[in-house]
């Protein structure tokens, strides 16, 4: 099992893994599925006492689709969160991740997964501080083992990409937390993922960066990016084009909507 301690590692790319280069992004919605969940449970045991965090929960999600996964506190919408990005692993059911089935894979395997199929966007940004923008960015191709020539080009054009091409030399404490939060959403991206998940991603930005950083989100949706926002925040939620709720470990609503 994973522990729900990994998401830092994860989202600096600390897995050594072989990442292709990148692939055209297409700006439509496709049918093929990039997340499928069969009757997926999630049971922790603490002694004696069993809790059921995910009671038998289905779910599909297609390739270019942005997707908003809600809850309250203790619904279970972290558990899923960890579930879907390979952190941690089913008690049961099926889960398969860009057709790779991953409900069993040990960490080893689950850090692979990680790095070549999710790109991460977290709430704490999880940048090191004492690295530049672009160093911060090339971090998952340098674990990758990618050439510096090459992940040095891929890093620069992934921080052109969020707006942030002027800005590549410096480190995170000389930037706004809105552009703290564009470098790691270039990070997310630095890899090519069959997958952008984003956990409370606007949760210690103001209301200007907020703006900024869903604006991103939709561009990345705009260009064929499947994106799944885990949030409490409904107008965060409204941005996407399918809201999914989740109470007592289950899927409460899926509700398709027309999104922006």
């Amino acid at each position: 099992m994973v522990g729900a301690g990994r998401p830092a590692a994860a989202a600096a790319g600390l897995a050594v893994a072989r990442v292709a280069s990148p692939a055209p992004v297409l700006a439509q919605t496709s049918t093929s599925p990039v997340i499928e969940l069969d009757v997926v449970r999630k049971i922790y045991q603490t002694g004696e006492i069993a809790v059921e965090a995910l009671r038998g929960v289905s779910l599909t999600i297609n390739e270019g689709e942005y997707v908003a996964i809600m809850g309250p506190s203790g619904s279970g919408k972290s558990t899923l969160m960890h579930i879907i990005g390979c952190l941690d692993v089913p008690t049961s059911g099926r889960y398969e991740l860009a057709g790779e089935d991953v409900s069993e894979m040990d960490e080893i395997d689950l850090a692979e997964v990680r790095n070549r199929r999710i790109g991460f966007v977290f709430q704490q940004f999880n940048l090191l501080s004492s690295m530049s923008a672009l160093r911060n960015v090339e971090v998952p191709l340098s674990y990758a083992g990618v050439p510096r020539e090459i992940r040095r080009r891929r890093a620069t054009e992934a921080l052109s990409r969020v707006g942030l091409g002027d800005r590549v030399q410096h480190r995170p404490g000389e930037l706004s937390g809105g552009q703290q939060q564009r470098v790691a959403v270039a990070r997310a991206l630095v890899t090519d993922p069959a997958l952008v998940l984003a956990d409370e991603p606007t949760g210690n930005l103001d209301s200007v960066a907020t703006a900024e950083v869903l604006r991103l989100f939709d561009e990345l949706h705009d260009q064929g990016r499947t994106v799944v926002l885990i949030t409490h925040e409904a107008e965060v939620a409204e941005r996407a084009a399918r809201v999914i709720r989740i109470r007592d470990g289950e899927i409460a609503t899926n509700d398709i909507r027309g999104g922006r």
